[in-house]
């Protein structure tokens, strides 16, 4: 694997932390503008940013097999 192609990867984990971020303070506030508790709102967040990480996380292992 050559050097580019390692830094295009990391590139693209960096972009999927903040998609996932991003994914988790859609839900908290979905949360909070259905006037959810606070605790309730953040472990909604917590969930759907552990859950786009993984999927994230999941189809670039794929991408790096397929790649290197």
């Amino acid at each position: 694997m050559t050097v580019q192609t390692m830094v295009i990867l990391l590139l693209v984990l960096g972009l999927c932390v903040f998609a996932s971020l991003f994914a988790g303070l859609i839900a908290f506030g979905i949360g909070r503008l259905i006037k959810t508790p606070m605790d309730k709102a953040i472990g909604w967040g917590g969930i759907a940013s552990f859950s786009v990480m993984a999927l994230s996380l999941t189809v670039l292992a794929i991408v790096v097999t397929l790649v290197g």
